[in-house]
């Protein structure tokens, strides 16, 4: 009787080995992966899913049930937040199975890999920028997409990274005292980004930085540099013409002392004539 019990229970134990995830991995059939792919997918168990996906999907290409395991291989990467892998399985889904009433989907979720691949704002800012083109390739394509909400949400995201990116680094230059320098980065920073939320700060700064260069440079070149900061004070006002600035007061008190330097300079130019240098 108890060889027979341990019979049984070795017959079992056999059966249910056979039945198990790391037996079927090992040496089950692609039919029995496909089986435990779908299920383990289906539990959000993606690392387990994933491999299994990976796996069988040669072996299904060109077969109906190709689509289905690639669509799960595709979010099993995401899923487990490889989404450099998934960013290029959805995209290429799109390719593969153009005619798949899941393209418009797998297109969005292409462009929300490229989101979360986006690195924080103190490191390059490459990827954002393709990021941001993704998202506008998408629009361009699904102009009545249901995604397109969530699409205008993700690019603000990303070029408030930008802006903030763009932001720091004119403020680098103006911390450290490169003036000229600063001058160019705000500038920059608004040509590129209009949308600026920092907008109005950057053309105040401008001045401010061009009458910092100016005072903080020899007598010979001071000259020129405060005209140019009375140059950029004028297209701040030229700018904000028609709408009152919060920096507007603050430009007054710069256009002040800029015209105090520049009485000063002139005055000591009466007084001892200075030879002509070339400025920069």
């Amino acid at each position: 009787m108890r060889k027979v019990l341990l019979f049984f229970i070795s017959l079992i134990l056999l059966v249910s080995c056979k039945d198990s995830y790391n037996y079927v991995a090992r040496k089950g059939t692609v039919a029995q992966k496909y089986e435990y792919a779908k299920k383990y997918f289906d539990k959000k168990k993606y690392s387990k899913s994933q491999p299994l996906l990976e796996e069988i999907y040669p072996q299904y290409k060109g077969k109906k049930e190709a689509e289905d395991i690639y669509y799960m291989l595709a979010y099993s990467h995401y899923k487990l937040h490889d989404y450099l892998l998934a960013s290029y399985h959805f995209d290429n889904f799109t390719q593969q199975y153009s005619l798949s009433s899941r393209v418009e989907e797998c297109a969005f979720m292409h462009c929300i890999c490229e989101f979360y691949k986006s690195l924080p704002t103190y490191l390059d800012q490459t990827i954002t920028e393709n990021a941001i083109k993704s998202f506008q390739l998408f629009v361009n394509n699904y102009g009545e997409s249901r995604y397109m909400p969530q699409c205008n949400e993700y690019i603000d995201k990303l070029r408030a990274k930008l802006h903030k990116k763009a932001y720091s680094n004119a403020m680098l230059y103006y911390r450290i005292g490169d003036y000229k320098a600063a001058t160019v980065a705000f500038g920059n920073a608004i040509k590129d980004f209009p949308d600026l939320p920092q907008k109005d700060e950057f053309e105040y700064l401008i001045v401010k930085s061009h009458y910092l260069y100016a005072k903080n440079s020899i007598l010979s070149v001071q000259l020129d540099r405060y005209k140019k900061a009375i140059e950029a004070s004028n297209e701040f006002y030229a700018e904000h013409s028609q709408s009152h600035s919060i920096y507007s007061n603050d430009i007054k008190s710069l256009v002040i002392l800029i015209n105090t330097g520049i009485a000063k300079v002139e005055r000591e130019i009466k007084r001892k004539p200075i030879a002509p240098t070339k400025t920069t």
